[in-house]
């Protein structure tokens, strides 16, 4: 049947009409076909006789994208010349994909996936399975970009405890935030150079999302399960309450004096000195990136985010929900030559097979499958260096845009970040823990819809930004709080922005989780 498809193909090229037809044109086996990509570089350096791309090239056949790279610091400059200009190559790494659809959709730049389904089995099956999918549709029906297709909610963020330190202080592993607090004013007292609570260096706003975890606070716009509002509006935001707990843990010494400017190399040292109580790292962080594999002189132990008052529900983070609208897609010229077979050629991209290849190898060679379905990899390629060696994880084409296998991540990961996945999504899956997700991501506006949010939404935030760090370090007092509301209301149109969030077109999300057990 290939063979007859090919045969077609080249028939078709050559007549300047494709038919129709519902599967792959791959593998192809005409003359050879080179296409032109552009993205970012990721440090991938591709071997292309490597024996797992060679497996990959049989899905492929005779077409391939030859890719050009730039540098971060260059990245954006470079793709906003491609935007505004129209002058795309055949294919494009974008950040931001719902903000590049709205800006530019209408403009002709890129080619419509909807009009090649039929040589795409693999999106055309994904379209009813995952929901992000479809939230990247516009509103004309149009499917502008590829994204990572994410199977199932990944955890992969957790709060830690130093159980050596927390046993000094003859504590239990806190349940509730009173606990907490009082656990990190024992350990400041008895520890006054060590910090009580520590995360990445990554400003007041990751602070804010991590410790919102524990009264489940928003910040910002938000759907409250009837209509949009904003976190400054409503009590039930828990966004004041939030700053409040934040005020006390700076006013009391339990943040770094330089929490929301400190770098990650600061943050870390405390970790590697041992000189913390409780933190909040992906799950690698601690064994992977701040002791680099080596034997940690400590113990510490995942823990769950402690309830707001005793008897409240915990919450998690989800780090990565399976019905996110996605960041980053690949994009196509609509002029682009052999549009059917450039479908065909990404279609495979995101498929099951090119993502188990990307991420495990070849069967046999790098990885086995247990009679459960699990995944391992084999004694030779127990190391990231020996896989990368043979092209596990180290080709460009699926390195930007795939079909996620999270078992990679458990496995590749360490017995810590096992054991705090294992307690995670045990909560989770037991309803012990409740995943936060937002009811509605920002909706799709239109390029007129974006410039009314903007004109409001733009002095709300900068004077926001400005004064919540001022009531966190006590320049400004939390009595203040009401009149700081409306200082920022009357910098805009409040109402004039959730009439066009109502208005737009919605982006909402699914009350279904997906949550896997790899034990």
């Amino acid at each position: 049947m290939k063979k007859l498809v090919t045969l077609l193909l080249v028939l078709a090229l050559a007549l300047g009409c494709i038919p129709a037809m519902a599967e792959s044109l791959l593998p192809y086996e005409g003359d050879a076909v080179t296409y032109e990509g552009y993205t970012a570089d990721l440090g991938i350096k591709e071997d292309r006789e490597s024996p797992v791309y060679q497996e990959y090239k049989k899905l492929l056949g005779n077409v391939s994208i030859e890719w050009s790279s730039g540098p971060w610091a260059d990245f954006d400059t470079k793709t906003s010349l491609f935007l505004n200009t129209g002058d795309l190559p055949d294919v494009v790494w974008l950040r931001n994909s719902s903000s590049v659809i709205a800006n530019y959709g209408d403009m002709g730049y890129f080619l419509n996936f909807m009009d090649y389904l039929d040589y795409m089995p693999n999106l055309k099956s994904y379209i009813d399975t995952y929901p992000q999918i479809k939230n990247m549709i516009n509103n004309k029906g149009a499917l502008y970009c590829l994204n990572d297709i994410e199977p199932s909610d990944y955890v992969d963020e957790s709060f830690w405890v130093n159980k050596t330190e927390l046993a000094k202080l003859g504590k239990e592993v806190p349940t509730t935030w009173d606990e907490m607090l009082d656990c990190m004013r024992a350990y400041k007292q008895a520890n006054p150079e060590g910090m009580p609570f520590i995360t990445y260096g990554w400003g007041a706003s990751y602070y804010m999302y991590v410790l919102g975890s524990i009264n489940n606070a928003k910040t910002g716009f938000y759907y409250d399960g009837s209509k949009w509002t904003h976190s400054l509006l409503s009590e039930d935001s828990n966004h004041r309450d939030l700053i409040d707990m934040m005020h006390t843990m700076y006013a009391e010494g339990l943040l770094h004096p330089e929490f929301s400017t400190m770098s990650d190399e600061q943050a870390q040292q405390y970790i590697l000195n041992g000189n913390w109580l409780f933190s909040f790292w992906y799950l690698n962080t601690i064994y992977n990136e701040i002791f680099l594999g080596e034997e940690i002189p400590f113990e510490y132990e995942a823990m769950f985010a402690p309830a707001r008052h005793e008897g409240d529900q915990r919450y998690s983070v989800i780090t990565v929900p399976y019905d996110n609208i996605p960041g980053w897609g690949y994009f196509v010229n609509a002029d682009v030559k052999n549009p059917e077979l450039i479908c065909s050629y990404l279609d495979t991209v995101i498929s099951k097979d090119a993502s188990t290849l990307y991420n495990w190898g070849v069967k046999d060679l790098t990885y086995t499958v247990d009679e459960n379905g699990r995944h391992q990899y084999t004694a030779d390629y127990q190391t990231s260096d020996a896989r990368k060696a043979v092209g596990v994880g180290n080709f460009m084409d699926v390195r930007y845009i795939q079909y996620k296998q999270r078992e990679t991540d458990y496995v590749g990961g360490s017995d810590s970040s096992r054991a705090a996945y294992d307690k995670i999504i045990g909560g989770l899956l037991s309803g012990e823990l409740i995943g936060i997700r937002a009811l509605r991501g920002t909706p799709n506006f239109t390029a007129e819809q974006n410039e009314i949010v903007a004109r409001s939404t733009t002095p709300f935030k900068t004077y926001i930004d400005e004064n919540v760090m001022s009531f966190i370090d006590g320049t400004r007092d939390m009595s203040e709080w009401d009149a700081f509301v409306d200082e920022t209301l009357a910098l805009g149109n409040m109402d004039e922005v959730l009439a066009t969030y109502e208005e737009a077109e919605q982006v909402i999300y699914s009350t279904e989780r997906r949550y896997v057990s790899y034990n």
